[in-house]
C-alpha cells in the first residue's frame, strides 16, 4: 500500500507504508485542506511537526511544499523505519528529523533535535482515533511551550470536534471531512 504526494518538489513521488499498518494514513482530500489553509507563504522555510506521524505523508508534504525541515514524531519501529526510508529515497533526509518517541510524554526530545535557536512554527496533531490523546499533548505543549513560535498553529485532525481545548490555545478554524474533524489552534 502506498500515498503519493501531492504537489512541490515531490510532486506524484510514491510513499511506501510498512506491511500490515494498522493505522489510516490522512487522506488527500485532508492534506489538501490543511495545506489550503496553511498557504504557501506560512510552509516556505518553515520548521513543521508532525506528531502522530504514522506514514510520514504530512510531513513530507511539507517539505515537499518548502518546509526548512520536518520532525516526525512516531512510536512504532515500523513506522519509524518506513518514513526513515521514504526520506532517504526522496534525496531529503537532510530535511527530515525522525524521532522514535511517545510524542505525549517524551517532547523535549523535540527541542534537543532542533538547531540553535529553531522554533516550531506549524504543527500537524493526528492522534490515534482510537485512543484520543490530544488533550495530554496539548498539555505537553503548553508545558514546552519553548519549543514553539510565538503564534504557533497547530492543526488536530480528531474523529470529533474536541471539547477540553487548554486556554493556552484559541480556535481559529474548525472543518469537518466524511470521517474527521480538522481543527487550526493557535498557541501563544
Amino acid at each position: 500500500m502506498s500515498v503519493r504526494i501531492i504537489t512541490g518538489t515531490l510532486k506524484g513521488r510514491e510513499v511506501f507504508l510498512p506491511r500490515n499498518c494498522k493505522f489510516r494514513p490522512s487522506t488527500h482530500y485532508l492534506r489538501e485542506m490543511l495545506f489550503s489553509i496553511i498557504g504557501p507563504d506560512s510552509v516556505r522555510d518553515a520548521v513543521f511537526l508532525d506528531v502522530f506521524a504514522g506514514t510520514g505523508i504530512v510531513g513530507m508534504e511539507a517539505i515537499s511544499r518548502g518546509a526548512r525541515k520536518s520532525v516526525f514524531l512516531e512510536k512504532s519501529h515500523k513506522c519509524v523505519d518506513s518514513i526513515r526510508s521514504n526520506l532517504a529515497r526522496f534525496g531529503v533526509e537532510g530535511r527530515g528529523i525522525v524521532l522514535k518517541m511517545d510524542a505525549t510524554r517524551e517532547l523535549p526530545a523535540v527541542g534537543r533535535a532542533l538547531e540553535g535557536d529553531e522554533v516550531v512554527d506549524l504543527a500537524f496533531i493526528d492522534p490515534p482515533f482510537s485512543t484520543p490523546l490530544e488533550v495530554p499533548l496539548l498539555g505537553a505543549v503548553t508545558r514546552n511551550r519553548h519549543l514553539f513560535a510565538s503564534g504557533c498553529r497547530l492543526f488536530l485532525e480528531t474523529r470529533f470536534a474536541p471539547g477540553d481545548i487548554p486556554g493556552e490555545f484559541s480556535v481559529a478554524d474548525q472543518r469537518k471531512t466524511s470521517s474527521s474533524v480538522l481543527t487550526t489552534l493557535v498557541f501563544g
